[in-house]
């Protein structure tokens, strides 16, 4: 077996290796593990609850904040709410009384900010990590009894996207040293302000009482054109974006610049991707314009013989491939 690159494990692997050895087969599992689904859907006293593990490994001065709002955005973006949040707190050898209490002040504000409950985790310093780490697990209620999946996207579905690209990877990487001496203090400033951008829990409860959005997906790894291959690939469809329609903020353009890195392929946490049935697209862009939820159309879902690609700024024409590593491990790795 080969060796894997850093990230998220590439999914012809999760295929093959992962989700072929699952246990036993549960009727009550509503939606289990697949590619690009967010969150598991248990049936639970005649409604369903959410559940969702997820590791912030990238950051080292957010971790707390960062693992409850990742996890309460994969909770959402099934249209359930974020209820109870467990969290491993892993620190490195040498760390002190200080570090923990920062990381769970974090975690106790952001879930504050949530109406979210802390009602358990493990804490210890362990050899086995360089930096801390927190693996975060959230449990949420669907609402209604409805839940939305990232696989429920037909073709003639619009694409459209929430805020705009590469919100979380422009927060973690505005700390590495190199931005401060080439961009300056007050371009760190703004990056780490965009923090609370990063929760998609609004949007995502708003777009769940849509009746014409058939699928959401919160953009993470891969970012923007990752996320656009899972919601296919869970689909069964082929799409096409249209990056000229992709808002990218100022900040991530002049950081990904310096750093050579792909927009379109950063940490997007802070964004939702989420796919609108013919009809419905007046409707649901009226709902989040009243709301002052930012929003862009980048695309269609297609069929899929269409193939899944997308329109770069030059009007070509290209294919999506499957997710790899994330820009923000290549830009870690150089260094």
């Amino acid at each position: 077996m080969s060796k894997m690159g850093i990230g998220k494990i590439p999914n012809s692997v999760l295929k093959r290796i992962v989700l072929s050895q699952l246990g036993v087969s549960d009727p009550d599992v509503l939606v289990g593990p697949g590619i690009g689904e967010d969150a598991a859907i248990i049936r639970h006293c005649g409604g369903g609850l959410a559940f969702k593990s997820d590791p912030i490994t990238g950051s080292v001065e957010e971790v707390g904040t960062l693992a409850v709002y990742v996890n309460a955005n994969d909770i959402a973006s099934r249209g359930a709410v974020p209820r109870w949040f467990l969290g491993c707190i892993l620190l490195p050898q040498g760390s002190g009384e200080s570090d923990l209490d920062r990381i769970c002040k974090q975690i106790d504000s952001a879930a504050k900010e949530l109406g979210i409950a802390v009602v358990g985790g493990h804490t210890e310093v362990t050899d086995g990590t360089t930096r801390p780490i927190v693996v975060g697990s959230m449990i949420g209620v669907t609402k209604n009894n409805r839940f939305i999946t990232t696989g429920g996207a037909s073709p003639g579905d619009a694409v459209y996207m929430t805020k705009a690209a590469g919100i979380e990877g422009t927060v973690i990487l505005s700390s590495e040293p190199k931005i401060e001496r080439s961009l300056g203090e007050s371009f760190v400033k703004r990056c780490k302000s965009m923090l609370p951008k990063v929760s998609v829990v609004s949007e995502c409860m708003l777009l769940a009482d849509q009746e014409g959005v058939t699928s959401m997906h919160d953009v993470t790894e891969g970012g923007i054109l990752g996320c656009a291959w899972e919601i296919a690939e869970a689909s069964s469809s082929g799409i096409l974006i249209d990056l000229s329609c992709v808002r990218v903020l100022e900040e991530t353009r002049s950081l990904c610049a310096e750093l050579d890195l792909d927009p379109f392929r950063l940490m997007g946490s802070g964004t939702v991707m989420f796919t609108v049935k013919a009809g419905s697209e007046a409707l649901v862009e009226k709902s989040l314009s009243e709301a002052g939820i930012p929003y862009s159309r980048i695309g269609m879902i297609r069929e899929a013989r269409e193939g899944r690609q997308f329109r770069d700024m030059e009007g070509g024409i290209f294919s999506i491939p499957p997710p790899g590593s994330d820009e923000l491990w290549r830009a870690r790795t150089k260094g």
